[in-house]
């Protein structure tokens, strides 16, 4: 060991001194160094291969009502940008109306849609998901709805890759693979050029070996440049198109920059680079030249790592080294067979006499033995570690990706390893130490059986890394499982998504607080429960109570009570009776969701006819606080029916007879316009004019409008103070007899948005134009009194705000409390 040391030491001594080459090789090395370290460290831990675990409704079930979202539980977070849902029919077509629920900005490992109205029948549910890296991961969740054939479920099959998707996939699994052979080619070149610098008698087949070696750097340079190159133009097309944003040139730039687009480009930048340089590198005589290149090399890696999927696994953060570690071993141990295998194919290698050839192998395969030992080592421990995390207990699950992992692992125990004992035993390290050397031929055949199997290995991790993982769990075609019935008949075997989707509903709201997935449907039951147990009034009561100290009823409160108004009116029978019930919690959402699915029992035309009649009951306390609920629920109720259809809504609303009644009307639809679009649902507003449909809307219903617009203002622009300041200055460009009204709705928004907190409220109501400021209070005081069933809050609202405000602010107060 130290002969070999000092003699590495003499060859660098020794090799020609180009200072300023050095320099620049240096500086160079150091540049391209630091970019793999900043993108290592700073690589976003963004899913590439996920995997899907579960769905709700679950594949392959069979519902009595159709289900209104679909909700995909994924290992690992993802943008719920890139995630696209197509609602397929039994005969091909696409069903319109789907909309993605999970609000963008975060990664989520829980996604959700709703879905459109559908009739009897099966229907697919394909969805998909391209990661940042280009990999597809894509599935589908068969459900039928009514009465339908179990077997038809069971049976039917609709989602397809695209031709050109499918093109742009194998694109870069051949592109991986030309990179990881490329890789090979330059590693095992510098490696067999490095050893000809190392003192020792000369030869003609020496010579031999180091001319291809030179050439295997040029070219495994430019197949490795070629490789990055369509790697990254399939995977910056495939991701593009993933996002599906409608704007070409946002997708792109998404794909760019959210997307590893702009990694792979440094990647194709780095490897010109090299191909630049590897003719001049091909000729070098310095052992420290060898050295700075191959450390180069090995930064390029890195960047080439930051696109892998390894790299981008939420629970390994060493996932970029590992993968770096990992290729250059397998780049070490195949790339210098590789050269050798083509040098000893040549002509003028098989005419040199056979005792210089094995001589000439045994140098070589003295240097290589340590080399490929180490290789062997590193790839043991870091495979090791990549297996377990993408497959883990699963890796004996039988999927496609597990067999790959699989046939890998086997072609290493079964034919490279034995290969190269059985060569270190002939030509290096092992040899060496034999008292009875083997004098004989070098086993040349064997030696390319080794390198060929080696590239089968790369063969196959290029088919691993584009391979979709999303195999385990409910998500995968369901082979061979039952179908279930959800409503109807329980399923023979109870799975975990199985109990999630039981009709057996909570004991407790503990049961749904802490579930990962169908925590919504979780509470709508066991409030359903205390409806049907105690009494509706009851169970808003609960509601109400829990909204001030429960996450989830906290912030979806109105939501909460409006699915419990749902079930209320199907369970009373009765819009009249349900309405009886003290329900004005939360925005009153009980009223508004009893009348909604009143609403809903009707056809457009029975609809139109009986508008009249549906709040009779609770009309008889005319424009009391529950009448209001009543025709304002119509609003909603209509909008729902429609379609989010806001200008054909209006004309349901115009049949009331009552002008206080169609304005309360017609405020319900304008609020389910916005509320709908929050939730993603495509209705009449737009984000690139957020005064709209207020500008184009009747005269006579222009008032109802901006009550309500500011909502969808601060929606878009954000609920930081800037942004309040920003809708103010909005307010304040609308006509002149709008101003006011638009300011009350601030006050609405802002009350709500600070969870009625006094100080804030007054802060942001200040942010406007001061000739206004008092109808912010005057909305904030009304939020607070329908908000909390009580004055408490908005008296101490008044108290609060400038003297020459709270006359206006109080009578507000009294106003709102006078309809109860």
């Amino acid at each position: 060991m130290l002969s070999r040391v000092s003699g590495f030491s003499r060859l660098l001594r020794s090799a020609p001194r180009r200072r300023t080459s050095r320099r620049l090789l240096g500086g160079a090395l150091v540049i391209v160094t630091l970019a793999a370290v900043l993108l290592a460290a700073g690589s976003s831990p963004a899913a590439a291969h996920t995997r899907l675990l579960e769905t709700i409704p679950e594949n392959r079930t069979i519902a009595d009502a159709p289900p209104e979202r679909l909700t995909l539980v994924f290992a690992e977070a993802v943008d719920p940008r890139t995630v696209q849902l197509d609602v397929i029919g039994a005969d091909g077509g696409l069903v319109p109306g789907a909309a993605l629920l999970t609000p963008s900005g975060a990664d989520q490992a829980v996604i959700e849609f709703s879905l459109p109205p559908l009739d009897d029948g099966v229907y697919g549910l394909s969805w998909i998901t391209v990661g940042p890296d280009g990999h597809r991961v894509a599935g589908e969740v068969v459900v039928g709805v009514g009465s339908v054939d179990a077997a038809g479920v069971q049976e039917a099959r609709f989602s397809d890759t695209p031709p050109l998707e499918r093109v742009l996939s194998i694109a870069a699994g051949v592109a991986r693979y030309l990179w990881y052979f490329g890789l090979a080619a330059v590693a095992g070149s510098l490696l067999v050029l490095a050893w000809g610098l190392r003192p020792g008698a000369g030869s003609p087949a020496k010579e031999i070996l180091s001319r291809r070696a030179r050439r295997a750097l040029v070219q495994g340079s430019l197949l490795l440049h070629v490789g990055i190159l369509v790697r990254a133009g399939a995977t910056i097309t495939l991701v593009t198109r993933g996002y599906r944003s409608g704007s070409l040139s946002e997708d792109l730039l998404l794909a760019l920059v959210d997307g590893m687009g702009l990694t792979l480009l440094l990647a194709a930048v780095a490897a010109g680079a090299l191909v630049v340089w590897a003719p001049r590198l091909s000729r070098a005589r310095s052992g420290w030249t060898f050295l700075q290149a191959g450390l180069g090399v090995m930064a390029l890696v890195a960047i080439g790592s930051a696109t892998s999927h390894t790299a981008v696994l939420s629970e390994d953060p060493f996932g970029i080294w590992v993968s770096t570690l990992h290729l250059t071993a397998a780049a070490l141990w195949l790339g210098p067979l590789l050269v050798v295998g083509w040098a000893t194919a040549s002509g003028r290698w098989r005419a040199r006499p056979a005792a210089e050839r094995a001589a000439t192998l045994r140098e070589v395969f003295g240097r290589f033995g340590p080399v490929a030992v180490g290789a062997f080592a590193v790839l043991v421990a870091t495979g090791a570690r990549s297996t377990w995390l993408l497959a883990g207990s699963e890796l004996l699950s039988g999927s496609g990706y597990t067999i790959a992992l699989i046939v890998k692992l086997a072609v290493l125990a079964a034919v490279i390893l034995p290969l190269g004992t059985y060569h270190d035993r002939r030509l290096g390290w092992l040899a060496r130490r034999r008292p009875d050397g083997d004098a004989g031929a070098a086993p040349v055949r064997s030696l390319r059986l080794e390198a060929g199997a080696l590239a089968s290995v790369l063969v196959v991790a290029a088919v691993l890394a584009g391979l979709n993982p999303a195999v385990f769990g409910s998500g995968g075609e369901g082979d061979g499982s039952t179908v279930a019935v959800v409503g109807g008949a329980a399923p023979a075997e109870a799975t975990d998504p199985a109990v999630l989707l039981s009709d057996a509903p909570p004991e407790s709201v503990e049961d749904c607080r802490d579930r990962p997935v169908g925590r919504p449907n979780c509470y709508r039951d066991y409030f359903a429960e205390v409806m049907r147990n105690q009494g509706a009034d009851v169970a808003v009561a609960e509601i109400a109570a829990l909204s001030e100290t429960d996450d989830h009823v906290a912030r979806d409160c109105h939501q909460v009570v409006h699915d419990l108004g749902n079930d209320a009116a199907e369970y009373y029978g009765d819009v009249g009776i349900a309405l009886t019930y003290e329900g004005s919690a939360c925005w009153s959402g009980y009223y508004h969701g009893v009348v909604e699915y009143a609403i809903s029992q009707f056809n457009g035309t029975e609809l139109f006819d009986e508008m009249p009649n549906i709040c009779t009951t609770a009309a008889e306390r005319e424009y009391s606080f529950t009448h209001y609920n009543c025709v304002h629920g119509l609003g909603h109720g209509v909008m729902l029916n429609l379609d989010g259809d806001l200008f054909g809504s209006i004309p349901y609303c115009e049949t009331l007879p009552d002008r206080w009644e169609l304005s309360s009307c017609v405020g319900g639809a304008i609020m389910e316009n916005v509320v709908s679009a929050q939730q993603g649902i495509q209705t009449d507003l737009r984000t690139d004019d957020l005064i709209y449909p207020c500008n184009v809307i009747g005269d006579d219903y222009v008032d109802e409008c901006f009550a309500m617009q500011t909502s969808w203002m601060l929606y878009n622009l954000g609920y930081e103070d800037e942004n309040f300041a920003e809708a103010f200055a909005i307010c304040d460009s609308v006509q002149t007899d709008m101003v006011d009204n638009c300011y009350r709705s601030m006050g609405r928004d802002i009350s709500g948005s600070s969870l009625l907190e006094v100080s804030r409220i007054v802060r942001l109501c200040s942010l406007g134009d001061p000739a206004y400021q008092e109808e912010c209070f005057v909305g904030a005081s009304l939020n607070a009194v329908y908000n909390d069933h009580g004055t408490a809050m908005a008296t101490a609202l008044c108290e609060a705000i400038p003297a020459r405000m709270q006359d206006a602010c109080y009578a507000a107060r009294d106003r709102a409390a006078g309809t109860f």
